[in-house]
Parts: C-alpha cells; structure tokens; sequence
C-alpha cells in the first residue's frame, strides 16, 4: 500500500481559525492555511515581507472551509483566477468574485500593450494591473479600499511586477473630478494634481482600463425571475458607483483620450456601448467600438465582454482578431 503523502506547512505560524470564522458553520478550529501556499517559501522573504504576509492571512479566504456556500466555485477555479496561487496568491472574500480570470486579464493587457502609462481606475486585488505590468511600460494603479491595496501589491510581488505599478490609494471618482476640472497644458510637469499623480503622469496616460463593481456576486440574477429564464440584459445604469455611461464620458475627460476597455458583464446591453462611442469619443477616432467576448473553462464557458475604443479599437486585424460588432 502506498503511503499516503504527508502535508506539511509552509506558514507554520498559522493553524487555527476560531469555528466563527467558517461561512457555513462547521467547526474550522484547526484549518491549515498556510498549506494552500505549498509553492511559498517563507525563509526568503524578507522579515517585513512575512510579517505582512502573516498580516495579510487572516483576512483572506484561504482554506475551503472559510467559503461561503454559493461561492465554493470560485476557490475550484483559484488557478484559473491567478495561476501563480500556490506562490502565496491572497484574496478577500469580494476579490474571489470580482477579480479578472487570468486569462481573460492576459488578453485585455496585450491588446492595450503601450510604451506609455495604463490606468487601471478600479484596481482591486490587482489582476489586471498584474497583467497590465507585462505589456507595458508603468500601470497606474487606483483602489479606495486600504485592504485591497495591500493585496494588489502583494499578488504583485508573487508576480514579480510590484515595481512597474504605481499603487494609490484613493477615490477614482474624485481623481475623476480633479482632472476634469484642471488645465494640465498650463503649469509644470512636474507639479502634482492628486495624490502622488503628476501632470506630466496624467500626460503619458495611453490607456484606461474600466472594471468598476457590477453590482456584486449575484450582479445577473433577476430576483422574480424562474431559474430556467434566460439572463437578462444588463444596463450601464447597473455599474456602481456611478451610472456607466456617465463613468465613460468622465474618464474620456479627464485624461483627454479615447482609448479605453471597458470590462463588463457578458450580458451588457451592446446598443448602449455602440452609444457611447457616437456620442463620446474624441476626434478625429470614428465613432467604433469592437467587443469581445471572452471565455473561461477551455473556452467552454461565456465568462464576460470587453468594449474596446479609440485606437484600441482602430487598430484590429479583422480578419485574424475575434470580435463582435455592437448594434448600429
């Protein structure tokens, strides 16, 4: 008879979770966490990198257990949400099912691939600004929430990148505001705008990445609909925490450029994107807008769209580059 292969820990410092904190009540006193980073090792980090890491731990859902029951799915597909997992990958409970699929990340970081500065507005736990730091040159990085920050950074560092993005911690919606409001053409490069952001940052911008909250886990469930029914369409209307349209024609604004990829739920309403793009964008970009559905499980599963406008959208090969045109 085989032997059964023993587990052991790379965060011995970690072995039990009081029973409160399991989702579904059984008792979790003596979870293992630090056996979900089996590829982490610890003796090479720096001593203020694992005492963030140990920090970090506890906030996160790590072992099964913790899940929630409708949200088992998404630890079954963690590699698929960031393949270097293993390597000590962490996600609270809203980045399980709010961050990109890698592979879907991957696809949108090489069709907005710039010599130049990519924004991403709503960064959350970092997979995109991940993906972002391969194909370009700086990624500017915005999250309200504290706690997330810290794991985008993090997950950066597993992905050896954390020093081609940028991380700042605050409202993309103010920093919306103040670019709006002000003249970059009339002061000095150097001089800063919002936070550490400087005019001539704001300047090089190339791109801008949309991947605002829709509405959260349940975002495509229609509450009086029967479960057989088809989902239905999903308005801008829906996007948090301002109405999508109104975020798209603010972003276009504020950095002066119409090349932005707006990630979105795979049931968005296509008429109101072709909208956007005849009342929006910037000449001399024709009013264009190409949308790709992206795919996850092999390819067997419809997991979101992606609107891509501006140059992002001009410069595609139709006949080799997948894509679907919104309705005229």
């Amino acid at each position: 008879m085989a032997k059964k292969r023993k587990r052991t820990s790379v965060a011995s410092f970690v072995h039990h979770l009081e029973p409160a904190s399991s989702h579904d009540g059984t008792q979790a006193a003596a979870l293992n966490l630090g056996a979900y980073h089996p590829e982490l090792d610890l003796d090479s980090l720096s001593a203020a990198d694992r005492a963030e890491y140990e920090e970090l731990l506890p906030k996160c859902l790590v072992h099964p257990a913790m899940f929630p029951t409708n949200m088992r799915k998404y630890w079954h597909q963690r590699f698929t949400l960031l393949s270097s997992y293993a390597a000590g990958c962490l996600l609270d409970e809203q980045s399980w099912y709010s961050i990109t699929p890698e592979s879907v990340a991957f696809r949108i970081a090489k069709r907005c691939a710039t010599d130049g500065i990519v924004v991403d507005l709503f960064g959350g736990a970092g997979g995109n600004a991940i993906q972002f730091a391969f194909t370009c040159n700086r990624v500017l990085y915005i999250e309200l929430d504290p706690l997330k920050l810290r794991l985008a950074r993090w997950n950066a560092k597993i992905y050896g990148v954390e020093d081609r993005i940028t991380f700042i911690q605050g409202d993309s919606i103010e920093l919306l505001d103040v670019l709006v409001a002000s003249n970059l053409t009339s002061a000095d490069p150097k001089d800063k705008v919002w936070k550490d952001l400087t005019r001539a940052d704001i300047a090089s911008v190339q791109a801008v990445f949309l991947s605002p909250p829709w509405g959260g886990v349940g975002y495509a469930q229609n509450p009086t609909a029967s479960p057989s029914a088809a989902p239905s369409t999903y308005s801008l209307s829906s996007i948090q925490p301002v109405d999508g349209s109104h975020l798209f024609a603010r972003v276009q604004a504020a950095f002066n450029t119409s090349n932005i990829a707006y990630y979105l739920p795979r049931s968005t309403d296509l008429e109101q994107l072709q909208h956007l793009a005849k009342t929006n964008l910037i000449p001399p970009h024709k009013p264009d807008v190409k949308i790709e559905y992206q795919y996850v499980n092999n390819g067997t599963k419809l997991s979101s769209l992606t609107a891509y406008y501006g140059n992002l959208a001009a410069d595609w090969n139709d006949e080799s580059d997948n894509w679907f045109p919104a309705a005229s």
